[in-house]
């Protein structure tokens, strides 16, 4: 397959699931997904500043790409503010909605 359509399948096929810890990383590893994850000593070493700006790194790539939006908690399970919180608020701010299911995070 010649690397561009290879570029394009990969693209299309780019699955991220967003949720809470520990549901996130198990679906997320379930589905072969990518989910934000940051080793455990790092993320304690960071402040918070720091921990939103890796997060939304991760959200503005996870756009880029176009991934499929996957999410591992039920919208009447998010926490108030959580981190799954601020990530469904600054998706949110960039055009993305959950979809009728509650199961994804579609672009409007």
């Amino acid at each position: 397959m010649p690397r561009a359509a290879s570029a394009a399948k990969g693209a299309a096929e780019a699955k991220t699931v967003l949720g809470h810890f520990p549901e996130y990383k198990r679906l997320g590893d379930s589905l072969n997904a990518r989910t934000f994850n940051i080793p455990e000593a790092a993320w304690n070493k960071m402040s918070e500043t720091q921990r939103l700006a890796a997060n939304h790194k991760f959200l503005d790539r996870m756009i880029s790409r176009g991934d499929e939006i996957i999410l591992a908690t039920p919208l009447d399970k998010v926490r108030p503010g959580s981190y799954f919180a601020r990530e469904l608020e600054y998706m949110g701010s960039k055009g993305y909605v959950p979809s009728a299911d509650g199961t994804r995070l579609i672009k409007q």
